[in-house]
């Protein structure tokens, strides 16, 4: 069950007196999760959750785009550490922040899915995407491509332009390589009976919002003879947002020890 921050921050202070009272205590082992639950449009049939896989899915005329959030351990899940136990997840940490205690997201992930079942060719630009906060904030998408102007950037993030070297730059490029073979890639036209998938990333969100929505601009449903955009359409995903400190259960710590 989760707790909130600001209880936790006070149940991480007290476990080391107690421990120390009480030699056989062991504090439990926390991790930090972030969970959304979809929060639909009233009287749209056109959005719908995929009971399959869990995404939520907006529906045009025989094209469809599928959204589903990863945590931090989905995302580790999916992304194995090297023999040697390094970690080179691009998507999460896998450091513990010795001031708070536990390891902090630092991304949020959604991987989207484009489906084109009737149009020639549609396109979705994952530079149009912007993630939004109850409150009005917005983040823009961390870009994959090899060169981009972006002022979010993987590259940039994992500084493998600044001339570091050694294992922090095996680690690095480890990472870049996962990251540019699993995010969703600008300039990838979708032609009909495909599909295309990747991951798009933006910043984490501050933990007392309680609200965000992912929205997709401009999605291109058809181009002109000069293959320029001519049709496009806008979606939103909106999310109720839980996170926040939680007990690891048995069979987490077990396979972290």
């Amino acid at each position: 069950m989760s707790v909130r921050s600001g209880l936790f921050r006070n149940y991480l202070v007290i476990f080391p007196v107690i421990f120390a009272g009480c030699a056989g205590f062991i504090p439990p082992d926390l991790e930090y999760q972030v969970k959304l639950d979809p929060l639909l449009p009233e009287g749209r049939g056109d959005y719908f959750v995929d009971h399959d896989d869990g995404s939520v899915v907006f529906s045009v005329e025989g094209a469809l785009v599928k959204v589903k959030h990863l945590n931090d351990q989905e995302l580790n899940t999916e992304f194995q550490p090297l023999w040697d136990g390094k970690h080179i997840n691009p998507y999460t940490s896998g450091e513990e922040d010795p001031e708070l205690g536990y390891v902090p997201p630092i991304f949020t992930v959604f991987k989207v899915t484009v489906v084109n079942k009737t149009y020639s060719k549609i396109e979705f630009d994952p530079a149009n995407a912007l993630l939004v906060t109850g409150d009005g904030d917005e983040f823009t998408f961390y870009d994959a491509s090899r060169k981009s102007d972006s002022a979010n950037h993987f590259r940039k993030y994992y500084k493998v332009e600044l001339g570091i070297s050694g294992n922090e730059k095996t680690l690095a490029l480890e990472r870049m390589g996962i990251v540019y073979k699993t995010a969703y890639h600008r300039n990838r036209p979708v032609f009909r009976g495909d599909q295309h998938y990747g991951f798009i990333a933006f910043d984490p969100v501050p933990e007392y919002v309680r609200e965000i929505t992912l929205r997709i601009n401009e999605l291109v449903l058809s181009f002109d003879a000069n293959d320029k955009p001519e049709r496009t359409v806008d979606c939103e995903f909106r999310f109720k947002l839980e996170q926040g400190l939680v007990e690891k259960e048995k069979g987490d710590q077990q396979s972290s020890s």
